[in-house]
């Protein structure tokens, strides 16, 4: 990538420096050198990257620090050193990769089973949800909103403290792809119990993914699953006997979870208007249950036993019968016509465009998908090969995505080794308030520290942030050059800013009372450098930002860093390192636009 001049000015001071006054400016002036990039229009005519290797060759150049960093930046959530320095230890590329992709316990149940999965033990007027809307009084749902809030608490807690792994980052990656939305679903036990959905199939087989997400209990109310029969309705849901049909997941299932609307060979249509239908009534008869253990129960006496014609296929199908009728389809005349060949493309080109580029390169993504399909479905074959692709290690390729809002603020706390409260499981509980005087309790928050890390990620426009578990819509976030616009720029500088300064910017390290999230020890982290006590603070500097960007800089770009760290290289300045130097040093190389970048 050429090099770009966003700090200008040789002369600039040490505050100006910190400040990054014109940096916002610098960005606009300069960042459509990014590939594909434009700053009129980032989706205008988006081409994948010129790259020469066009199929999953395996790579075999040099095993350096540079391409381990570039894999590790790109499979994790933030790469703190020693995470870096373990990978180093296991000595190939195959032998890391093997590591990321080694399966993970599943976590604990986060907070206490009364909390997530019970009625509140201080509301006795709080009663089941119909069809997962909390219907009793106020004080319920503004319980069950703090709770869904710790539940986001208890995911970004688990990135934060991810190991050597890439299962964050693929539940990630599937909670954008498998979308609910906690406004929609409401009740935390659900939440819950979707994020494991998530991360118990997150690196395992899609069309086993596919059967649990159609009948996971926050699916079926995000997606009205539940009010889908044709019969005597599911318990909990309201209606009289009889026909009632909603098409919302039928569609969805096609268009945006296995198929998509269009062939990617011929561009045809992949279904029509009367295959939604016909698999809406071959879906009927699902419903979560109430109480605990959620799950998707069937409900023969709310499902349609008639036949129905889906893809040309007829029978008495039911909802394994269609997603087996979808994992089998053979596209249209003149498609690649390999059975399932449609639905493992969709797939292997959500997992490029996460790992490699926003613009999928079509050859890369066929050779995924014969690889998926080689495999019986399995994810883990077609990411070993993807990491260990020549394609994958291209120049063109590192460095050249955007960092999503989650994977920034991952990357703040993880890579500079900031501090803060960890999570608590204890259940949101009455503060003894009461909300714009109408008597609605108001519960304390038991993980503030947390809370304002899980939020920052959503921090300015709701299109340009990410709220975990809360995506825009059903199509998830965009993502791509999406994330990035002079203003979110501009909003990252603050966020960077608090975090990075020691002592803190403002009383707690934020602004928000209570919060304690703190770059507690910066020396520590400079020093954290192999074999810093016997190399300059400047090489100290080029050590560190190394590390954390994976790139050399520019003269006006590094002059401006290292003066930070090293006010020597300024007139009238002592070369020592304390707290506050090394923090305005962080700070600078945070607000660089080449830190958004992976």
């Amino acid at each position: 990538m050429d090099r770009r001049k966003f700090l200008i000015g040789s002369g600039a001071t040490l505050a100006a420096a910190a400040g990054l006054s014109k940096a916002e400016n610098a960005f606009a002036e300069n960042h459509n050198s990014i590939p594909g990039y434009n700053i009129g229009n980032p989706d205008s005519n988006p081409q994948p990257l010129a790259n020469p290797y066009n199929d999953l060759t395996p790579y075999t150049g040099a095993w350096t620090d540079q391409t381990l960093r570039h894999l590790l930046r790109r499979a994790m959530l933030g790469v703190p050193l020693a995470q870096f320095q373990v990978a180093q230890g296991l000595g190939s590329m195959s032998a890391v990769v093997a590591k990321l992709l080694t399966n993970k316990p599943t976590p604990a149940v986060p907070g206490t089973y009364v909390g997530l999965f019970a009625k509140p033990t201080d509301d006795p007027d709080y009663t089941d949800p119909k069809y997962g809307k909390l219907i009793a009084g106020g004080d319920a749902n503004a319980l069950e909103q703090m709770r869904n809030a710790q539940v986001a608490d208890w995911w970004m807690d688990l990135i934060l403290q991810e190991n050597l792994s890439i299962t964050e980052h693929m539940t990630l990656l599937w909670s954008n792809h498998f979308v609910i939305g906690t406004d929609v679903v409401q009740r935390a036990g659900y939440v819950y119990t979707y994020n494991q959905t998530l991360r118990a199939n997150a690196l395992g087989n899609m069309k086993t993914f596919v059967e649990a997400i159609s009948v996971d209990p926050a699916m079926l109310l995000y997606l009205n699953g539940n009010q889908n029969y044709d019969g005597t309705p599911p318990p909990g849901t309201p209606g009289s006997k009889g026909t009632n049909i909603n098409e919302n997941y039928a569609r969805e299932l096609q268009e945006l979870f296995t198929m998509g609307l269009n062939d990617p060979i011929t561009g045809v249509p992949n279904y029509t208007e009367t295959d939604v239908q016909q698999a809406a009534v071959a879906l009927t008869g699902y419903a979560p249950t109430t109480a605990a253990p959620f799950v998707g129960t069937f409900y023969p006496t709310a499902h349609n036993n008639g036949n129905k014609t889906y893809l040309g296929q007829t029978g008495n199908w039911g909802l394994n019968d269609i997603i087996n009728i979808i994992f089998n389809y053979t596209g249209p005349a003149g498609s690649n016509n390999r059975p399932g060949f449609t639905s493992a493309y969709w797939f292997c080109q959500k997992i490029y465009m996460e790992f490699v580029y926003y613009v999928p390169n079509p050859s890369v993504v066929t050779a995924m998908a014969n690889v998926m399909l080689d495999n019986n479905w399995d994810v883990k074959p077609v990411l070993s090969a993807l990491l260990q692709s020549a394609h994958f290690y291209d120049s063109s390729v590192q460095n050249a995505q955007l960092k999503s809002p989650v994977n920034f603020i991952a990357s703040l706390v993880r890579e500079f080794g900031l501090t803060y409260t960890p999570f608590s499981s204890a259940d949101p509980s009455w503060d003894g308030t009461t909300r714009n005087g109408n008597s609605v309790k108001v519960y304390s928050d038991s993980n503030i520290s947390l809370s304002y890390l899980t939020l920052s990620v959503a921090y300015g426009a709701a299109e340009l942030g990410q709220q975990l578990l809360q995506p825009p819509n059903v199509k998830g976030w965009p993502g791509g050059h999406n994330w990035i616009s002079t203003g979110t720029f501009q909003e990252r500088e603050v966020i960077s800013s608090i975090l990075l300064s020691n002592p803190p910017k403002l009383a707690g390290g934020t602004n928000v009372k209570g919060v304690t999230v703190e770059f507690a020890n910066p020396i520590a982290w400079a020093n954290s450098i192999p074999n810093s006590s016997n190399i300059t603070i400047q090489d100290i500097g080029i050590a560190l930002t190394t590390m954390i960007l994976n790139k050399s800089l520019g003269p006006d770009e590094s002059g401006t860093l290292y003066g930070a760290i090293n006010p020597s290289l300024l007139p009238e300045s002592d070369n020592y390192l304390t707290d506050p130097l090394v923090s305005a040093f962080a700070i600078v190389l945070a607000q660089l636009p080449e830190f958004q970048l992976v």
